[in-house]
Order: C-alpha cells, then sequence, then structure tokens
C-alpha cells in the first residue's frame, strides 16, 4: 500500500526557490524535467518509504538525491501512513540535514 505524501510548509518553500532560480537561469525543460524526477522519487518513497538513506544527523530523517542538483529531507510518520517531505534543497545550499 502506497503512503500518502505530505509536503511541509519548508518543503514548499525550499521548492519554490529552486523554482524560482530556475525559471531565472534555464528553460522550462529543465523546470519539467525536475518536476517529472521529484514525482518519480516520491513515488519510489510512497512505495518503499526506506528506499533512501539515513540522514547523517538524524535517525528518523531520510535523504532522497532527486537529481545532480537537487535533493529533499523526508520522514516516514507510521502513524498516519504519511511520509512527510520536510525540506527541499539545492546541493549547492549549505545542508542542515
Amino acid at each position: 500500500m502506497a503512503l500518502k505524501i505530505h509536503w511541509t510548509p519548508r518543503a514548499e518553500k525550499g521548492l519554490d526557490s529552486v523554482l524560482e532560480y530556475l525559471e531565472r537561469e534555464w528553460t522550462v525543460k529543465e523546470i519539467l524535467q525536475l518536476e517529472k524526477k521529484i514525482n518519480q522519487v516520491t513515488g519510489q518513497i510512497s512505495l518503499n518509504p526506506n528506499l533512501y538513506a539515513k540522514s547523517e544527523t538524524s535517525k528518523e530523517l531520510h535523504k532522497a538525491v532527486v537529481d545532480k542538483n537537487n535533493y529533499l529531507v523526508y520522514r516516514v510518520n507510521k502513524k498516519i501512513s504519511t511520509i512527510e517531505i520536510i525540506n527541499f534543497r539545492g546541493t549547492k545550499q549549505t545542508p542542515k540535514h
């Protein structure tokens, strides 16, 4: 059974920041490719929550590489059968997880 995906406000803000950068510096094609990759990764996580490695700083968090420039941090909330996307960041940003 697939788990529901929930994006936190922090993760949405991080994604918006990356998208704003892409809109300034790249083309619509790159934005669409990122969207497709995000959907692939979240789909994989939904079916297999432990697919990606746990964070080095927190055992409850996982880090999923979306592409060479972006990653997302998530945790599994088994009580409500949900994957919580905690953050979305560019790889060149200073990591907090």
